[in-house]
């Protein structure tokens, strides 16, 4: 993993790790009915996964690999809210210590985009901890260091299986930072990204 410190000088550290998650609100999308197949069990696996600094924009914690396991409910008629979870989120390949959370992370489907076969939706709850013994230790979450209610958007592709995490419309922040060489402040807006490919492949449609 990479610590990218500035614009004018992309110092890389080795220190890092990304993370995961997403949140959701009481919007109608969220309560229309959803039909998920097979549902169930469900492991998740990705390449990069970067943690990015977004009040600055010239820091990020970058990881080599990452992956999630969880569930989906099954059948027809559901709710959005809720629809999944993420039960377990690990941080590999280079990476101090990330740790995940306030497990499990609720997935929320939000709206469908039938011409593509996209769900985009939320994933809430998410809540990291980010420990490099030598350099940096901080925490990512949204209103506080412990309220457990991280946000990040996703977008699900039906048929490729692919759940991007994309970095707008993320709630989080950095908070109880020690060292980190200026690099991240408390208060500071955090956004995660990461492609996961989902097995097994799941349909996820509204109509």
């Amino acid at each position: 993993m990479r610590l990218v410190a500035s614009r004018a000088a992309r110092t890389l550290l080795a220190a890092g790790a990304a993370a995961l998650t997403l949140g959701a609100g009481s919007s109608p999308a969220a309560v229309a009915r959803w039909t998920v197949s097979p549902g169930g069990s469900f492991t998740g696996k990705a390449g990069t996964t970067e943690l990015a600094n977004t009040t600055t924009g010239n820091a990020a914690i970058i990881c080599a690999s990452s992956s999630v396991q969880g569930t989906f409910k099954s059948g027809s008629g559901l709710p959005g809210t809720g629809i999944g979870s993420i039960t377990v989120a690990r941080f590999r390949q280079g990476c101090f210590t990330l740790t995940a959370g306030r497990l499990p992370w609720k997935v929320n489907a939000r709206s469908y985009q039938s011409g593509t076969g996209t769900t985009v939706g939320t994933i809430t709850g998410v809540h990291l901890r980010f420990t490099d013994p030598t350099f940096c230790d901080f925490t990512a979450d949204g209103t506080s260091a412990t309220a457990g209610d991280g946000t990040v958007r996703f977008q699900y592709a039906n048929g490729a299986g692919r759940l991007q995490v994309v970095r707008a419309g993320s709630n989080l922040h950095i908070y109880q930072v020690q060292g980190c060489g200026g690099a991240f402040h408390d208060g500071d807006t955090a956004a995660l990204s990461g492609t996961y490919m989902i097995a097994p492949v799941q349909a996820i449609t509204s109509p």
